[in-house]
């Protein structure tokens, strides 16, 4: 019979386990994701801002079928199982993808078939995760610091190579090789079943019974109909999104009803980091947008020292700099929390979204100063280097610390659901990033270096951090003084109870 706490050596395997699942999965993600934007723009003649918002449709369903993938991992198949079809829906979707470069119809049921695929992957991945450390909270933010390390070290290097290969290869055998990416994942998990078996929910410790197996086939299915729809119209896309973001109230109101006392205190306090976590995400979706299409047209890829060139960056490989700080930061991030909490002196996670949003805020007032020293020329690569610094922390601040807040704060029996519902609301996030990064596309008449809209755009988004730093320092300490409170009203309330047994 095994143990229900994993010895630690068992526990480190399934940890490693997943890491390296993880790491390969997001290579062909993030691979995919590097040069879509511009074989969109660039071969598929769409105008930039239909280009921008088509992006932003498909990252919500990337973000929104999480929903489907952790009932499905809670409630059906169970989080090892789902993971796999996730796997499974990713290599496919890649393959139509790269197939799309011959049949331009197949573009839209490969992105389909990617968010569905997705949607299977991420949210069980994560609560195998939660599981493998139940018993050992100390230890959660940095386990989950070092796993969004691990998805950036695939991410880092296929967003350097695959671009190249694009340039070089063409787009087919680019997109081909993301497949790659989930397949290795699929062969990992298929390889090392032994090592996570003390990890996962509960409908994998039970035989899959042919009606729900079905039954969940059935719902994949009509999920992937569901998001084709969305992407070909930007109009239901914009309804999907806001009909997600009321869905998700509405299960928050439903659990915050259901709630005991101290449940509730932890459901507020989850929905308000969810709101701040949907306004960073914002700010994040401009590496892929409007940052992406500056960089192509505005930037001098060539970093230079007293006007030697070292090496150069193309516009897509300039998002390769997010992951690789990423890389470089996450390990300290890790060491600094485990010091600081066995010290007792660990920061809350809300005041943790505070110093991150102060974060974004330089991070795009670089752009806006690299941009207007810049002139009527082109910005200089190295502006580019501070901002994807600060925007990297800024995200492990607030992005690698969202499953931590539901791990955290969500009740456990719903931990799957509520990692889906934290997805959505990132979906969310993005999509409303592109409509903001629409606003920066130039005129179709204007020259690139005599259009302004990016500098007015960096310029705004960085006040807007500055405005969102105050905030979220007000909720920290509001969020504080409830917790504090509640304590009081616990302690009494134990103390009244001893009292009333004694006598």
């Amino acid at each position: 019979m095994q143990p229900d706490t994993p010895p630690l050596a068992d526990r480190r395997s399934a940890f490693f386990t997943l890491l390296v699942t993880e790491a390969a999965e997001r290579a062909g993600f993030y691979g995919m994701e590097a040069i879509l934007l511009l074989f969109m723009v660039q071969q598929l003649g769409m105008a930039d801002m239909g280009a921008d918002l088509l992006v932003g449709a498909f990252a919500a369903m990337i973000y929104a079928t999480p929903l489907l993938g952790g009932w499905l991992g809670d409630r059906v198949y169970g989080a090892r199982r789902t993971v796999v079809l996730g796997a499974i829906l990713l290599s496919a979707g890649y393959g139509l993808l790269a197939l799309s470069t011959v049949y331009r119809t197949l573009f839209e049921p490969a992105l389909a078939l990617a968010a569905t695929g997705n949607g299977l992957f991420k949210p069980n991945a994560a609560q195998l995760i939660r599981c493998l450390y139940e018993e050992h909270p100390q230890e959660r933010d940095s386990a989950f610091t070092l796993y969004y390390m691990a998805a950036n070290v695939g991410s880092a290097l296929s967003m350097l190579c695959i671009p190249l290969v694009r340039d070089y290869a063409g787009s087919f055998t680019a997109f081909g090789l993301c497949v790659a990416g989930p397949a290795c994942a699929l062969g990992v998990l298929l390889a090392r079943t032994h090592a996570l078996r003390y990890t996962g929910s509960a409908p994998d410790k039970a035989p899959l019974l042919p009606r729900p197996a079905i039954g969940g086939a059935t719902a994949i299915f009509l999920c992937t109909l569901a998001v084709m729809g969305v992407l070909s119209s930007a109009s239901f896309a914009r309804l999907a999104v806001f009909g997600c973001l009321a869905l998700v109230a509405i299960l928050w109101g439903a659990l915050y009803r259901k709630a005991a006392a101290r449940e509730r205190l932890n459901l507020v306090t989850m929905g308000i980091m969810l709101l701040q976590s949907i306004a960073f995400y914002c700010f994040y979706q401009q590496m892929q947008t409007s940052l992406t299409l500056f960089a192509l047209t505005n930037v001098d890829g060539t970093f230079r020292i007293l006007g030697h060139p070292l090496f150069a960056l193309s516009a897509a490989q300039f998002q390769a700099l997010d992951p690789i700080f990423i890389i470089l930061l996450s390990p300290l991030l890790a060491k600094l929390y485990h010091a600081l909490a066995s010290r007792n002196r660990d920061l809350s996670l809300p005041t943790k979204f505070a110093v991150g949003f102060g974060f974004v805020a330089l991070a795009f007032f670089i752009w806006w100063s690299g941009t207007r020293l810049a002139g009527s020329g082109l910005t200089s690569a190295w502006p580019m280097l501070g901002d994807y610094f600060a925007l990297a922390t800024a995200e492990l601040l607030i992005g690698g610390l969202g499953l931590a807040v539901i791990a955290r704060y969500a009740p456990a029996r719903l931990n799957g659901l509520m990692v889906g519902a934290y997805y959505l609301t990132v979906g969310a996030g993005m999509y409303l990033g592109s409509e903001i990064a629409s606003f920066a596309t130039p005129a179709a008449n204007a020259a690139p270096l005599q259009n302004h809209h990016y500098e007015t755009l960096f310029g705004t988004l960085g006040l807007c951090g500055l405005g969102l730093v105050s905030i979220a320092l007000l909720l920290a300490r509001m969020l504080s003084h409830m917790e504090n409170r509640h304590q009081d009203a616990a302690q009494r309330f134990s103390v009244r109870a001893n009292t009333d047994c004694s006598a």
